[in-house]
């Protein structure tokens, strides 16, 4: 298997990077054809030539799309006798499938639209047909190679009520491999999630418990698989965890869950057998993250956010559209880099492995998609990695499990990387925007309280995460889980507007309001406008609690006569201004010497009053003996 791989690689070198450029998932009406043909499903997912009784019935629908009614039409099984065997190949076949040939042995090989009755515009009718591998092998040009692609399809013939003779109006083909053996393939299933929960673990809604019984239950059994790797977020491990206790959903507090419980032990059972791999914590959009200029701060988030027990577990990050080589030196401190719709693989820091890309599997009816991945997988140049994150795709892969034998993803062997065509990605300018504003609440938070938010790693790692469908889910869980934004008036300092000094130090109150829902912790601080005549020493580390009306002593100290405004400017510890400031003047008299004028002016008009009174009487008396009158 492994020899056959390495020589079709070299045969399709040349050729390999227009694999990468998606192909129709059905060629355009080409000139002339009238209708739109479309096989919905292949009996077979294989061809094996060595079995001639195997019958390969395709069922479809033919639709006339034109305004042209057509006669005598027929479906005929059809198949293309050139060996494909590389992607390249299978690709432009497809693209422009060559004329190839009818079978016409029996009645099976075809379907009878229409005769002499017309076909006409709108109508659309179903079709079977089928062929055997001995019709396959003995008519016209046989099928003679095996361990390769061929297209197997239908053609349908028909006389146009515009045209003077029969010819093709429609056609489809799929690619169908001719092996007996079984292909090689790795499968990653990535257990994410739309974040429900929030930073302070208590759940939007409900719907976390209806995906970990339905989706990601499905994708839990495809990763339970042997040498199938999980790619686990962290947060729904996280969040899957919390779920399984008693919980909060709204407002509204409820018991464990025990669909969360048996996924988390099912997961837990995963991670014993070592098949499980760490994503960054909320699974962030690495590529949208880097184009939004916030890469850095989320990767250090998604790293301190999570849990310690996962912490040992192999790291892997995936990237998708817009990602190129020049991110690679920013994942150096991941172990493996995914990265989805490129091709090849390269071991280092980080190893890299290209997955391959599901866009046109995914478009294709479901009843051929099985035929197509096994030709794929037949041709590819290496193990075809794919990523699995819906029951769809768990499904398609377990259909294929049969056919193929299951590896472990690996970088070996090591070929050159082509990096997926779409390489731009729209930055989310908008949840950026909103991280820059709650880092500076946290920060300013974090100087008032000693303390940063909980929660602030966990929201700057799920910000971006790759699950929410546009930028408005993010921005808008981001703004729920934002901290309390800081008012300019969430601490307040009031005090009288002038205050005179009677010496050179007084002591005069005001008052620290705290209306924040936390302690805070600040400092106060004086700015004079004359400090050579008046300063205020500032207030430092003054805590006060939620809600409290704190009364502070201001202690001023005066060195001359005179007025001064000072300036009172509350600030966080770390030196960032809360308010606007509070603006006291202060008078200063020298009150000392003033007093002791004072006193000495007020004793000395006492003595000179009380003499004056003593002269006063003696002079009474002395005029009352005199006349011999007592006084």
């Amino acid at each position: 298997m492994i020899s056959s791989r390495l020589l079709r690689a070299a045969l399709a070198a040349a050729l390999f990077a227009v694999t990468l450029v998606s192909a129709s998932v059905r060629p355009a009406l080409a000139a002339g054809e009238y209708l739109d043909v479309t096989i919905s499903s292949v009996s077979t997912a294989t061809i094996d030539l060595t079995d001639p009784d195997q019958v390969i019935t395709l069922k479809g629908t033919v639709t006339n799309v034109s305004t042209v009614p057509i006669r005598f039409a027929n479906v005929h099984f059809w198949r293309s006798p050139t060996p494909l065997a590389s992607s390249a190949a299978v690709t432009a076949a497809l693209e422009a499938p060559p004329a190839g040939e009818r079978l016409n042995q029996s009645e099976d090989n075809y379907f009878t639209i229409s005769q002499e009755d017309e076909f006409g515009p709108g109508e659309r009718v179903d079709f079977t047909v089928s062929g055997t591998v001995a019709q396959l092998t003995d008519e016209g040009t046989p099928l003679t190679a095996t361990d390769v692609v061929y297209l197997i399809g239908v053609q349908v013939r028909g006389l146009p009520n515009d045209a003077t003779g029969r010819s093709v109006v429609g056609r489809d083909a799929i690619a169908m491999a001719a092996t007996g053996q079984s292909v090689e393939s790795s499968s990653v299933v990535l257990l994410t999630a739309t974040p429900t929960w929030t930073t302070d673990g208590t759940f939007i809604d409900d719907s976390l418990e209806d995906e970990l019984g339905g989706r990601l239950e499905t994708l839990l059994g495809s990763a339970s698989r042997t040498d199938v790797v999980t790619a686990l977020d962290p947060a729904l491990y996280d969040a899957a965890q919390k779920m399984s206790g008693t919980h909060t959903v709204g407002e509204d507090e409820e018991s464990g869950s025990g669909v969360a419980l048996r996924w988390v032990r099912r997961v837990d059972e995963l991670i014993a057998a070592g098949s499980v791999w760490r994503l960054p914590y909320g699974n962030p959009d690495l590529v949208r993250a880097a184009a939004s200029g916030a890469l850095a701060p989320t990767l250090e988030a998604a790293a301190s956010a999570t849990p310690e027990a996962l912490l040992g577990l192999p790291s892997v990050a995936v990237l998708t559209a817009g990602a190129d080589e020049s991110m690679l030196a920013d994942l150096s401190d991941i172990d493996t880099v995914i990265v989805d719709g490129g091709s090849g693989s390269q071991a280092g820091a980080p190893n890299v492995i290209m997955a391959a890309s599901q866009a046109e599997l995914g478009g294709l009816e479901e009843g051929v998609q099985l035929a197509r991945q096994v030709a794929d997988d037949l041709v590819a140049d290496r193990t075809p990695l794919y990523l699995i994150s819906t029951a769809a795709e768990a499904r398609r892969d377990a259909e294929l499990d049969h056919l193929r034998t299951r590896t472990v993803p690996t970088t070996m062997p090591q070929s050159a990387l082509v990096w997926p065509t779409d390489t731009t990605v729209a930055a989310w300018s908008d949840v950026a925007d909103a991280l820059h504003d709650a880092r500076g609440n946290a920060g300013l938070i974090g100087d008032l309280s000693g303390t940063e938010p909980a929660g602030i790693d966990s929201l700057f790692a799920t910000a971006f995460s790759a699950d929410f469908a546009t930028q408005a889910d993010a921005l808008a869980w981001t703004r729920t889980n934002a901290p309390e934004r800081v008012s300019n008036d969430a601490v307040t300092l009031r005090a009288a507007a002038s205050f005179v000094m009677g010496s050179r130090t007084n002591t005069f109150p005001a008052t620290l309001t705290n209306t924040l829902a936390v302690p805070v912790t600040v400092d106060v601080r004086f700015t004079s406008d004359s400090p050579q005549r008046i300063r205020v020493p500032d207030l430092a580390g003054v805590t006060v609690q939620p809600g409290e009306a704190l009364t502070l002593e201001v202690v001023p100290e005066a060195s001359s006569n005179g007025v001064s405004l000072v300036h009172a400017q509350v600030t966080s510890t770390g030196g960032v201004p809360i308010g606007a400031p509070v603006t006291i003047e202060i008078t200063a008299t020298n009150f000392g010497r003033v007093g002791w004028i004072i006193i000495v002016v007020s004793g000395a008009v006492v003595l000179g009053g009380t003499a004056w009174r003593i002269r006063t009487v003696r002079r009474e008396r002395a005029r009352a003996e005199s006349e011999g009158v007592q006084p």
